[in-house]
């Protein structure tokens, strides 16, 4: 591939998101984002006809990570930016926050936002779910579900574990988690990397991205590792042999919101959208198989999957282990490159 100076290839970038902005608009009316896998298929089959019905407007719902949207919208600033929702996870929301590439939102203008758990009426906008780290595995190898994350540390199972980059939420999660087992915090991983490095003979794949962590999956190169709830049900979907356990210690959880771009000129269009994706029959309609997507929308009750794998109430729920990404945030690009220096097969 041909080498192009950085100006050049952030000048194509905002290239490239204005053609393909104009294109999205034009076709879709509005543009909201979505996350791959189970949610841009709830998203699509669930949110896009109600929010249809109900605006008779059009919606276009490009698939991207957290990341690629806040590049998106970075390379934007300062012209019509290239979505008007983006989905976000809880520490690109800080980020994209201070960078201004999001609306304050208007909460009195989202009539069911007030029916969210206060835990989720965010001031950037509404959590429209919550995404739960924990040990993903295949039933054929572990007929008894496994309870703690020490049992990927089992010199039976050399060569048989799997992990992910710290380019991925999942990866950061894993670590924060075994950091805070280990006696770390926040501020010190040195617990974690001691730990990884323990780990590694029995680390069969380091995947790249979650694309590639999925096909370690399906082509049963793995049978056990830190894996996403909602990850775990998309690929059973596709009768992929995976399960999901809460390890004793309790699963690893954060918020994912649906929020208004800074500068969308379809902002009551976009409200629309967000406020139906929580509505009750919406959420309770994304709760079901095979999306799996546990609500936030206090009136709707769990059940399903969600109840029988990860809690029965959301007051279960909220006693998961959550992270300080105010702190993790600035520590992010340094803890990336030490597990691409230090932690390898």
């Amino acid at each position: 591939m041909p080498y192009l100076p950085r100006r050049s290839v952030l000048t194509a970038a905002i290239a490239a998101s204005v053609a393909w902005r104009g294109t999205a608009h034009a076709e879709g009316g509005l543009v909201a984002a979505t996350f791959p896998g189970t949610w841009s298929e709830g998203y699509r089959v669930v949110v896009a006809p109600a929010y249809k019905k109900q605006s008779g407007a059009g919606v276009t719902q490009p698939i991207f990570l957290a990341y690629d949207e806040i590049a998106r919208l970075t390379a934007a600033k300062g012209s019509a930016p290239p979505f008007d929702v983006v989905m976000l996870d809880e520490p690109q929301v800080i980020d994209a926050s201070q960078a201004g590439l999001l609306e304050k939102f208007p909460k009195d203008k989202a009539p069911h936002f007030a029916e969210l758990l206060p835990s989720y009426q965010g001031d950037w906008g509404p959590t429209i779910s919550l995404n739960v780290v924990g040990l993903g595995y295949n039933p054929k190898r572990f007929p008894t579900p496994p309870t703690s994350w020490d049992v990927l540390w089992d010199p039976k199972y050399k060569g048989r574990v799997g992990l992910t980059a710290l380019n991925s939420q999942l990866g950061i999660a894993f670590l924060a988690e075994i950091n805070r087992l280990r006696g770390g915090t926040d501020a010190d991983f040195e617990p974690a990397f001691k730990a990884l490095k323990e780990l590694m003979p029995n680390v069969g794949a380091v995947a790249a991205n979650l694309g590639a962590f999925a096909t370690l999956w399906q082509q049963e190169q793995i049978d056990i590792a830190p894996y996403n709830f909602n990850f775990v049900q998309t690929l059973k979907a596709k009768d992929v042999p995976v399960e999901f356990a809460v390890p004793v210690t309790g699963a690893v959880a954060w918020k994912t919101s649906l929020n208004l771009a800074a500068g969308t000129t379809q902002q009551d269009l976009a409200l629309q959208y967000i406020d139906i994706a929580i509505s009750p029959a919406v959420q309770a309609a994304l709760q079901k198989q095979p999306y799996e997507i546990i609500p936030t929308n206090g009136t709707v009750p769990l059940e399903g999957v969600i109840t029988t794998t990860l809690a029965k109430t959301q007051a279960d729920l909220a006693k998961m282990n959550g992270l300080d990404w105010a702190t993790i945030n600035p520590l992010r690009t340094e803890l990336i490159a030490r597990f691409n220096r230090e932690i390898k097969l």
